[in-house]
């Protein structure tokens, strides 16, 4: 208290002080407007009607203009609006003196100049607080205002302009002067009205109270000249008195308004009440124009509100097909890829399948190939749901280059496409199909990194094999899933294998094999390569399928995730797994397996018992199993995984990175988890020995030290020839496996086939 009041105190007494004045001016207002209703006719006072009300209205204008002192943005209206409240007060001072001792104001007197100076001024508030509220509309909005405004002026207009054109005599000076007046409110009205009707979102009280404000001036003119036609009344005593002040009290205090933020809601559109009342307004005055003098003014205002009303019926019609156009275009165009959607697929199979009904069109034949990339998810989940974004836009004009103009390109949904081709037999669809495969073995370039996708491709034909739209995509899937299966870039329906491989009875016979564990591991031998010897084994499950031969994992473990059979399926595995390194521990050879696992099973509660307890069933040492995580499964959960993974070695267990290199943030993750081991991801080994600038092998290098620095072994898979082999071995890797080193092959075999295989390996690197 002794320091005084604070910054934030002076700044709310000054903020509340002019609404204290207007509280003050408000009461006055009241007690004004009481005083005319209870005071005769004849009861006039110059002082109270005149002077005091005239310091009424430059005490309002003063107030813009204290408003008008504040921020430099906004300034503009509150200082235009002050003028104006300023012009139109000394225009009543002036004619309060003029009116002196009972005497007649000549017309024009030097009032008439600053009543008419308001009016220039408030068009330009009224305009720049519309140009405030809205940067842009469109012409038929625009045209909407016009015909709300020209309505209002026309009605205005035929009142106004009658009543002054029969009471205006003197000179062409006074005439003029008294015409200025009525003209001056028609286009105010006209701009009050017009603006209401093109901002109906987004109308704020500032705007409200101002236009009203300004409509409420425009009616007291008009009601003013009724009056001097007509004669005094008490009535129109009573709100010619009122009228100017409470109007310009309103337009003072719409400045000091805050103005409405931008909504992030989109607005709703224009309304058509004003402009349809404009409309009605313009053909009613030119029906009684027929019937009755109307003055030329109305009419030509009603004329031209007409005119408005068909050029924007014109532009309506306009704007109506090329909506029509955008929103047909937006329905059968996929947004992302700008390529055409599922929508436009099925409209040109069914107007293909309802050709082929009637009998009187000639036969023609349509081949669709539904094609599903491998392994989107998986960059998705790597680079980010923009870099699978960005693939999808580039494959689209990719794939395009392939294609007839006749043929259509269209995003069935997700990573799924479908390429329909007209008028052509199985052969042309199998060469579109190749095409397509060899496209999409070129790199994609995603923010600097190159990546590479293949895709699955299954070809139906009509009306061979399909009689309706829904028939043919459910063939050509069933063909998708078959070449998926088969890991062959794309396969023609064949009803014999198809009809019965659907996903529903490969999901039935999925859960049937892991009831009835219908399962096999193979094992692919990992070769120390500073010794040669087999020093560890991959176990990798198999799935050998009555019909469709021995499905490799990568095939059927997404259908065991969907179907929630992952934990028992790892179970099985680990299970045997263990199994068969505790049968070669009994026979005297100690040979480590490795068992790939998936999130699902890393973040299940009770993993780490499930692993820790069949190392106990099979007495087993804790170092007899290596869990295997892909990269993208830890960077996809890195939290839960780290604490897992710490857990896990703990206990003993080693723990390996699969794929290492595949995931994009990598190195920075590796620091802090608790692994032992880094497995090359096949990317990183494939063309080692090819031709190139040497970056590969660079890179090798340096993961390898890198793992040798955090204390980690490094493997090596994918490894086809024997340069390769080599060239890892001169760079410091530490186990490698393969297929030139050996296949995955079942447990008996590898017995019989070892002393082979580890011969090869050993001369590779003697």
């Amino acid at each position: 208290a002794a320091q005084g009041p604070t910054p934030t105190t002076r700044a709310n007494t000054v903020s509340r002080a002019p609404w204290a004045a207007y509280a003050v001016l408000g009461a006055l207002l009241a007690a004004y407007f009481v005083s005319l209703i209870v005071r005769r006719e004849d009861q006039q006072s110059q002082l109270l009607d005149g002077w005091l009300v005239a310091i009424f209205e430059v005490t309002a204008g003063g107030l813009c203009l204290v408003r008008a002192l504040g921020p430099r943005r906004g300034r503009a209206i509150p200082l235009v609006v002050g003028l104006g409240l300023f012009a139109w007060a000394i225009g009543d001072l002036l004619l309060t003196a003029e009116s002196a001792g009972g005497a007649r104001p000549p017309t024009p007197s030097p009032a008439d100049a600053f009543y008419l100076a308001f009016y220039p001024l408030m068009y330009s508030a009224l305009v720049l607080l519309m140009r405030r509220q809205v940067r842009k509309l469109a012409p038929a909005t625009w045209m909407d205002g016009l015909v709300a405004g020209l309505g209002a002026a026309g009605v205005c207009a035929c009142f106004a302009f009658n009543t002054i054109l029969h009471t205006a005599g003197g000179d062409a000076a006074a005439v003029a002067t008294n015409v200025a007046y009525p003209i001056g409110d028609v286009l105010l009205l006209m701009l009050v009205v017009g603006g209401t009707a093109v901002l109906p979102g987004r109308r704020s009280r500032q705007w409200l109270l101002l236009a009203g404000a300004c409509a409420l001036n425009a009616v007291g003119d008009t009601y003013n000249l009724f009056q001097a036609a007509l004669g005094d009344s008490h009535v129109g005593t009573v709100i010619n008195g009122i009228a100017w002040p409470t109007s310009i009290l309103a337009i003072s205090i719409s400045v000091w308004l805050r103005p409405s933020g931008s909504s992030l809601v989109p607005e709703r559109a224009a309304g058509f009440l004003l402009p349809g009342l404009g409309a009605c307004a313009g053909l009613a005055i030119l029906f009684v124009g027929g019937l009755h003098g109307v003055g030329p003014v109305a009419l030509a205002l009603a004329t031209a509100t007409l005119v408005t009303v068909g050029i924007r019926m014109g532009l309506s019609m306009r704007r109506l097909r090329s909506l029509t156009e955008k929103r047909h275009r937006q329905a059968v165009t996929d947004e992302l890829t700008g390529l055409g959607n599922r929508r436009q697929m099925f409209g040109i199979l069914d107007g293909f399948f309802a050709d082929q009904a009637d009998v009187r069109t000639p036969e023609r034949h349509l081949a669709f190939l539904f094609v599903d990339l491998d392994h989107f998810k998986e960059i998705n989940d790597s680079f980010g749901h923009s870099a699978g974004d960005q693939l999808l836009r580039q494959l689209g004009p990719r794939l395009l280059s392939t294609l007839r103009s006749t043929d259509v390109l269209v995003r069935v949904g997700g990573d799924e496409l479908g390429v329909i081709v007209m008028d052509n037999d199985a052969e042309y669809a199998v060469t579109v199909a190749e095409r397509l495969t060899a496209k999409l073995k070129e790199p994609f370039v995603l923010d600097e990194v190159s990546v590479r996708i293949s895709a699955s491709i299954g070809i139906a034909r009509a009306p061979a094999d399909a009689v309706d739209s829904a028939a043919l995509l459910r063939c050509a899937d069933l063909a998708m899933y078959r070449a998926k299966l088969a890991a062959t870039a794309f396969e023609v329906y064949r009803p014999d294998l198809d009809d019965g491989g659907n996903r529903l009875r490969l999901v039935e016979e999925l859960r049937a094999a892991v009831d009835n564990g219908a399962f096999v591991l193979h094992f692919q031998p990992q070769v120390d390569l500073r010794s040669g010897d087999l020093c560890a084994v991959e176990a990798l499950l198999r799935w050998p399928h009555p019909r469709l031969g021995m499905v490799p994992p990568l095939d059927f473990l997404p259908l065991a995730e969907e179907a929630g059979l992952m934990q028992r399926l790892t179970t099985l595995v680990l299970d045997r797994a263990l199994a068969q390194c505790a049968a070669w521990q009994t026979g005297g050879r100690r040979l480590p397996v490795a068992v790939n696992v998936s999130v699902t099973d890393l973040l299940d509660p009770g993993f780490i018992d499930l692993v820790t307890g069949l190392l106990a069933r099979h007495q087993l040492p804790s170092s007899s199993l290596t869990i295997e995580i892909t990269e993208t499964t830890i960077i996809r959960d890195f939290e839960a995984c780290m604490v897992v993974i710490a857990q896990l070695r703990e206990r003993g267990l080693g723990v390996s990175i699969d794929d290492f290199g595949a995931g994009f943030t990598s190195l920075a993750y590796l620091r802090n988890l608790a692994v032992s081991e880094l497995k090359l991801d096949r990317t990183f080994i494939t063309g080692l020995t090819g031709e190139g600038d040497g970056r590969d092998v660079a890179l090798v290098r340096a993961t390898i030290e890198l793992g040798h620095a955090l204390g980690l072994r490094v493997v090596a898979e994918g490894i086809e020839d024997r340069a390769t082999l080599d060239l890892l071995s001169g760079v410091g890797c530490d186990v490698a496996q393969g297929y030139f080193i050996s296949r995955p092959m079942p447990a008996d075999d590898l017995v019989l086939r070892r002393p082979r295989r580890v011969i090869a390996a050993r001369r590779a690197v003697a």
